[in-house]
């Protein structure tokens, strides 16, 4: 009898709990949302609700007049693995050392948020790109993650659903072709497409800048598909969705920079009826309140009625209780491929600031990815054969350490302004704010590739904090670098002299930077010595080295630079680019390394090009 009784109590029991589970599940139904993201890769807002009507796209015509349409969003990053990083766990991705692009590290494994959202009974999915530029991310972010993954595909179709869709027909990779032949069932006129007026109007850059808007008029496709399949799932209703772009466009001087051009991104956010109590809404459908990537999370959490963890630095832009909206939005971007040349930027939506703090290089370092855009060769041998104007000039040069934009005036952001009297207290302000930030958040993007500890165990962010390492001094030396004229020259030697090889680093850079705008003839004995140390970090020693050359002060520098390249030495490609014509003596050496396959080929001929023995039309030639 007891038995039975027993029996009786633990089937009870199950029965209890399968109601109650039944029932939270009904409740999650009711009042968490289900959140759908359409993302596209690669693309500035080139759409009409835009202002850009070069081509049509009626279906994000029709869900620009349904939502709220962002006319300030941003994706913090200007890469797509650094942009990611920031969206996946709310954290800058420069404050995780996630931002040197395509160079994973390390993460928290708590730091990814679609965990949270599964934590409170939501079925996530992604299809199927991740990129969060983390070497260690958890397998189980994500209920599914391949190209097969939906919503559509929880086994309970009342539980709630946060869904990824990512379209890479308009990414780079439309574009980087390294010529223009083949491109066919075109649809926009090469005649018909605006040239901005820092790139000159040669065929290579109206064809790429065509070829891509005709990919923007397919992805409206793409869009009409995936709403289609929300309709037919029955789940319209209970869903909102986003529209948006990983970053801002691939096109030259888009994506990789910290221009509008190459952060500013498309954002829409549709709710329906029953959520239109969280959407914000204005008296028009625009929303110009100031949003980043940072911010996303928070906001799909808040939604969702889950409280924020500490970790996060973003805030909500949707839903209830939200707080007062941003005042300036922190952009960053750590590298082209090899060359380290770390930028930050605070802007408000019309003031830009940008800080870009190795001085010494220009915006125009050739990489081997973008550079299979015919565009960028287009741009690059017009500037090289002297046809093209002082301002599409500036791109090659140098870049200044400094650059302030009125992007309200200035949609281009073509005229710096940094001198300007009349702005010297908003770029004073700003200024500080962004230092500020950095040092605050602690910004590891400025310890140089080689400086960045690799061990999985231990990630760089955890380290950092834990052993207390010196993140405000090397955010200082950077900043007095990146500026340094010839009264800095005595803290440049103390920088040159510290224990910490990210300060050394950053000292050498400011010497460079001098030299570069002729400031400075000769470099101080604390450089030789740093270089001629065996011991000392490669990538002081090849930054020491470019400075040397480029002085003239040593030859035994030029050979160090060769046998590092010879080494297949990551960074030293881009020394070896940078150099220029100053290559010239080693020629003949960099004609024998064109028979090393295992070499970067597309940086000893780029070199080569810059030597004057090949000429531009052979960087991509198979048969040179």
């Amino acid at each position: 009898m007891t038995k039975h009784i027993t029996i009786l109590r633990v089937l009870f029991t199950i029965v209890v709990v399968l109601f109650l589970s039944c029932d939270n599940k009904c409740k999650v139904n009711k009042e968490k949302p289900n959140v759908l993201w359409l993302v596209v890769e690669d693309m500035s807002p080139l759409l009409s609700v835009y202002g850009d009507k070069t081509v049509n796209t009626p279906v994000l015509d029709q869900f620009a007049k349904e939502s709220i349409v962002f006319t300030n969003a941003y994706s913090n990053g200007a890469q797509c693995s650094p942009a990611r990083s920031t969206l996946i766990s709310s954290i800058y991705a420069p404050m995780l050392a996630t931002d040197f692009h395509r160079e994973k590290r390390s993460v928290p494994d708590n730091f990814y948020f679609p965990k949270i959202l599964k934590e409170n009974g939501y079925y996530c999915t992604n299809n199927r790109k991740t990129d969060y530029n983390a070497k260690n991310y958890p397998k189980d972010i994500w209920h599914s993650s391949n190209k097969k993954a939906s919503y559509k595909n929880r086994d309970h179709k009342d539980q709630p659903f946060f869904a990824v869709f990512n379209y890479n027909g308009t990414h780079t990779k439309r574009v980087a072709t390294r010529n223009t032949k083949n491109r066919t069932n075109r649809n926009v006129d090469l005649n018909s497409v605006s040239i901005p007026p820092y790139l000159p109007d040669v065929p290579e850059i109206r064809d790429d800048i065509a070829w891509y808007y005709d990919a923007v008029a397919k992805m409206d496709n793409w869009v009409k598909k995936k709403l289609e399949e929300l309709e037919k799932s029955g789940e319209a209703d209970n869903t909102i969705v986003f529209f948006y772009s990983d970053h801002g466009g691939c096109l030259p001087r888009g994506k990789a920079y910290l221009y509008d051009t190459g952060t500013r991104v498309p954002l829409m956010v549709r709710f329906p009826k029953k959520y239109q109590h969280l959407a914000q809404k204005t008296a028009s459908n625009k929303n110009s309140n100031l949003v980043g990537f940072v911010d996303f999370a928070p906001t799909l959490l808040n939604l969702a009625g889950i409280e924020k963890p500490d970790f996060m630095m973003g805030k909500p832009f949707l839903g209830k209780n939200i707080p007062e909206p941003k005042s300036e939005i922190f952009l960053f971007r750590a590298n082209q491929e090899q060359s380290f040349i770390p930028s930050r930027a605070l802007t408000d939506g019309r003031y830009k600031l940008i800080w870009n703090f190795n001085a010494a290089y220009p915006n125009g370092t050739r990489q081997s990815y973008q550079w299979q855009m015919p565009s960028y060769q287009g741009w690059d041998n017009a500037n090289i054969k002297g046809n093209v104007t002082t301002l599409q000039k500036q791109f090659w040069q140098p870049s200044s350490a400094l650059e302030f934009f009125d992007s309200q005036n200035d949609p281009y952001e073509i005229n710096n302004l940094v001198d300007n009297k009349e702005h010297q207290s908003k770029i004073k302000e700003l200024k500080s704010k962004l230092l500020n930030l950095m040092k605050e958040k602690k910004d590891l993007g400025l310890y140089p590739w080689s400086m960045r500890r690799r061990k999985d165990s231990v990630p760089f962010f955890t380290y950092v904090k834990e052993t207390k390492q010196p993140v405000t001094e090397i955010i200082n030396a950077a900043a007095i670098s990146s500026t340094a004229t010839n009264k800095n020259i005595d803290q440049i030697k103390k920088y040159l002299n510290s224990n910490e090889p990210a300060i050394r680093y950053w000292g050498t850079v400011g010497l460079l930077q001098m030299l570069e705008r002729k400031l400075i003839k000769t470099l101080p004995k604390e450089l030789i010595a740093n270089f001629n140390n065996t011991e000392e970090n490669i990538e002081v020693r090849l930054m020491s080295a470019e400075a040397m050359i480029k002085a003239n002060q040593n030859k035994a520098a030029l050979q160090f630079v060769l046998d590092q390249v010879k080494a297949n030495y990551f960074i030293s490609y881009a020394t070896l680019q940078n150099l220029g014509g100053f290559v010239k003596p080693i020629e003949k050496e960099l004609i024998e390394l064109r028979k090393d396959k295992f070499l970067n080929q597309f940086y000893i001929k780029s070199a080569l090009i810059n030597s004057g023995y090949l000429n531009y039309k052979d960087l991509w030639n198979p048969d040179i």
